[in-house]
């Protein structure tokens, strides 16, 4: 009924008053000297006004409703959100030389200096059962440059038997290497290293689509972790172009408290190309005393370059483009008894890495001295100060390749 009423009034505002007051415009000037147009206008804007609350009520009449509410129960007896946050700040002290260490010919237009989000995770991990976890880990600082292809970095199932059978389906990280085992958060440097990052494009490290098998023997006299894969080899985010698959594999052993040792290898097809890798890794801490400790991280790679390989016009055999790297980085730890101030470090690594050694290569030294310190345990608040030193072996004008120096400033938060 309220409706109707609405329908009359707007039809008595727009269309009664100029039936019953033929020159109405002329008698309303006469009452109000400033009506004009615009204000039959306005009365047909209030007129509307009040026939749209009453089209709303109409509309959520629970009379008039269709809609059903469907409740479903999911057996997941745990879901637990964290993040992690990392901003920058890069100044380039080499002239023609941008924040990526890209040389620039002179009188272009570049940026050598910025702030930028580096990483911006979020995770969900889903409990399913006291067996069964679902993962999915997205990056929102990938959207500051080119998404493609990116965003999304875990998204996984994990089954877990005991602790002797693992299964694993979906994306992550292959073991096959050190700094596969922990995230980017723990990484004692401001970045993970050059050789993670080559290793990585060649599909054997960083997200990877796939399945895996893992466990451990604790029991032993050695304790032993191992871990073996088949991931498509395209590097994440997406599907397979051909028929082959690489199987990376990693064995660590823990000889007591203080050493580790690690051994990758990996055997693939790419293509209808044989490729290979294969590494070895240690991992050495030791506390000096109550207050200081001492930390060693150290890696060596080689393997087939198949990046390069497929992207050469006129190649040669596949087994002549090999990379190879090492870096060592020692880390020294001072404990703070402070409520603020949890812990100073300081750093260096070094590192060497050639993506064609075989060939024509432009091997590059990387000398990174770095400082932090930690607000919270864990890392959970950390600020970090690099100074990045490249030296190539030969200049190349125009490219990465050239030789510079950086400072990398880092503030990260894990919550």
């Amino acid at each position: 009924m309220s409706f109707f009423l609405s329908l009359g009034l707007v039809f008595v505002s727009a269309k009664m008053i100029p039936m019953v007051l033929p020159n109405s415009q002329s008698y309303m000037k006469n009452i109000y000297p400033s009506f004009n147009k615009k204000s039959k206008n306005i009365l047909l804007n209030l007129a509307s006004s009040l026939l749209f609350p009453t089209l709303l009520m109409a509309q959520n009449n629970p009379a008039d409703s269709t809609k059903k509410t469907i409740s479903i129960n999911l057996p997941v007896t745990k879901i637990t959100f964290s993040g992690m946050l990392q901003t920058q700040y890069i100044y380039s002290f080499t002239k023609n030389n941008d924040i990526n260490g890209v040389n620039h010919p002179a009188g272009d237009q570049f940026s050598g200096n910025s702030f930028l989000v580096k990483r911006a995770r979020m995770q969900l991990n889903a409990a399913v059962n006291d067996r069964i976890n679902a993962v999915i880990l997205v990056n929102f600082g990938d959207f500051s440059g080119n998404p493609q292809n990116k965003v999304l970095e875990n998204a996984f199932i994990k089954y877990s038997v005991n602790d002797y059978v693992n299964f694993q389906v979906g994306q992550f990280r292959p073991q096959f290497g050190q700094e596969d085992n922990y995230p980017v958060d723990f990484v004692r440097s401001i970045d993970y290293s050059n050789q993670y990052y080559l290793f990585g494009a060649n599909s054997w490290q960083s997200f990877q689509l796939g399945a895996s098998f893992s466990g451990a023997i604790k029991n032993g006299p050695v304790p032993i972790t191992y871990a073996i894969g088949v991931f498509n080899g395209n590097n994440r985010n997406q599907v397979d172009n051909d028929n082959g698959k690489i199987v990376p594999a990693r064995v660590v052993m823990e000889f007591n408290k203080s050493l580790q040792l690690g051994l990758n290898g990996g055997y693939g097809s790419n293509t209808r190309k044989e490729i290979w890798a294969y590494g070895v890794d240690i991992d050495y801490k030791k506390p000096l005393n109550e207050d200081w400790s001492f930390e060693l991280v150290s890696e060596y790679k080689q393997g087939i370059n198949s990046q390069m390989f497929f992207a050469a016009t006129t190649p040669t055999s596949i087994g002549d483009y090999q990379m190879r790297g090492i870096y060592v980085l020692p880390n020294l730890v001072r404990k703070i008894r402070n409520t603020r101030l949890k812990s100073l470090e300081f750093a260096f690594r070094y590192e060497y890495l050639d993506s064609d050694f075989k060939r024509a290569g432009n091997s590059r030294n990387s000398y990174v001295p770095m400082v932090s310190a930690s607000f919270a345990e864990s890392y959970a608040i950390r600020v970090q100060a690099g100074y990045l030193i490249d030296r190539y072996q030969n200049n190349i004008p125009g490219t990465a390749q050239y030789n510079g120096n950086r400072l990398i400033c880092q503030v990260q938060a894990r919550f």
